[in-house]
């Protein structure tokens, strides 16, 4: 029963793999520039006819693994992101500067080849792309949190993770959209620094 189970698993995570793969495909195809606008230029533009032909699959396969499209993206843009930071990550990080630094820029660079410090008005791909990472980003810090501080938590360890998230996520989205005035190297930087030893304001 057991052996069953985990071939059944292994080929539904097969068949999502290659209807993520023929959406991929299609998308760098019709792809005509990096920007956000014409990634979702594209995203629109493909049908679930499309990916499932591509994936040498019927339309019926598709949706036994995906409600529609929105959700093919967003598992699509989910692993990618994963994928990014557990490359990044320290095979036995440390709760120090450099392993957040290098996290924060990571973040950072990522937002950056995205948004190319323009203000983007995506109304479909962005808002999907900005939850994703920040739940990506949130459970990876989690998972740090619970090796680096098992016995020193003072607040709830998951509250701990959002505020350290949002901490990197928000000034990274802000930053990226803007015109860059400070390089990523020295924002990673000043997050880091901000969230190791907090603003310093002087006491009165």
């Amino acid at each position: 029963m057991v052996s069953q189970k985990s071939h059944h698993d292994r080929r539904v995570q097969r068949t999502r793999q290659t209807l993520q793969r023929a959406y991929l495909e299609i998308v760098r195809e019709k792809l005509t520039s990096k920007t956000i606008r014409d990634a979702e230029r594209c995203f629109l533009a493909t049908t679930i006819q499309e990916i499932a032909e591509r994936a040498n699959v019927n339309r019926g396969t598709f949706y036994l693994h995906f409600p529609d499209k929105y959700m093919l993206v967003e598992a699509v843009t989910r692993e990618q992101f994963r994928q990014v930071l557990t490359d990044t990550f320290p095979a036995i990080p440390q709760w120090d500067y450099q392993s957040l630094h290098l996290v924060a820029l990571t973040v950072l660079q990522t937002f950056e080849q995205k948004y190319q410090h323009e203000y983007q008005t995506s109304t479909v791909l962005l808002p999907l792309l900005e939850r994703t990472a920040h739940e990506e980003l949130t459970s990876l810090l989690v998972a740090w949190l619970k090796a680096a501080h098992s016995e020193r938590i003072y607040a709830p360890l998951e509250t701990r993770a959002r505020i350290i998230s949002w901490a990197i996520f928000g000034p990274a989205v802000q930053w990226s959209q803007e015109e860059a005035k400070i390089s990523a190297e020295e924002m990673a930087h000043l997050i880091t620094q901000t969230i190791l030893k907090g603003t310093e304001l002087p006491s009165t």
